[in-house]
């Protein structure tokens, strides 16, 4: 594939995260994520994960400003800092064909696994989740922790979007650094980087002033399905080394 064709294919996988995660606060991730695990290899689509997402973060985080969850930002940001650390040594100790295994198995899980319903005192509650939220993105790319959790307070939709974008985008910051510290080269990939950023933003703030036009149930079993295909071919992907 040329890297015009490439180019394409992730701005336009960019775009529609961007506008889902505005429409309906979940599945946008998933979208982007199997575009650069498609056209990349997996340890650097996991470290660019970090970055590409950058654009539709920050248009999230200034598009709801007035309705983020400080309280809940401070303590999932000093939980992960615990979590990089941890997700880091292991990120740069596994092989390649182990780590798609695992990330199929944990999609699996993510998409037909029964919700864990744990009462914990709030606050101790998003300090373990920034910690494991922090742990599985930086081993795979994908945290998929906070989501759910914050999806069961009593938060507004669009305060769940800014929230949840204010604590990615730092603690993509913080996985960025580590993966540069660890030996990573983002500059190969400024391209890329720039063109799912441009294209993040637009996606952001057209898919906040759309009115969905599919019910929030139907898009969620859809992208059950999607991320069970993922999860499938990163099986395979492991199996066949």
């Amino acid at each position: 594939m040329g890297e015009v064709e490439r180019l394409l294919i992730l701005s336009a996988a960019s775009f529609l995260a961007s506008l889902l995660s505005a429409c309906f606060s979940v599945g946008g991730g998933y979208i982007l994520f199997g575009a650069t695990t498609w056209l990349l290899p997996l340890q650097s689509a996991i470290a660019l994960q970090s970055v590409l997402s950058f654009g539709s973060l920050f248009s999230r985080t200034h598009a709801f400003w007035r309705e983020i969850d400080w309280p809940i930002v401070r303590r999932f940001t000093a939980g992960s800092l615990a979590g990089i650390g941890i997700g880091l040594w292991v990120f740069t100790s596994a092989p390649a064909h182990m780590l798609a295994l695992l990330l199929g198995v944990l999609l699996l899980l993510l998409a037909w696994a029964p919700a864990l319903r744990l009462r914990l005192p709030e606050g101790g509650s998003f300090f373990a989740t920034g910690i494991a939220h922090a742990v599985t993105a930086t081993i795979f790319g994908l945290g998929a922790i906070l989501q759910p959790v914050l999806l069961r307070t009593r938060l507004s939709r669009t305060a769940i979007v800014g929230t949840f974008a204010t604590c990615i985008i730092l603690l993509e910051l913080l996985r960025t650094g580590g993966y540069f510290a660890a030996g990573f080269d983002y500059t190969r990939y400024w391209r890329e980087i720039l063109a799912a950023t441009v294209t993040g933003l637009a996606g952001t703030y057209i898919g906040k002033r759309m009115t969905p036009m599919v019910s929030e149930t139907a898009f969620r079993f859809v992208m059950r399905l999607f991320i069970s295909v993922l999860g499938i071919r990163f099986l395979v992907q492991g199996m066949g080394r």
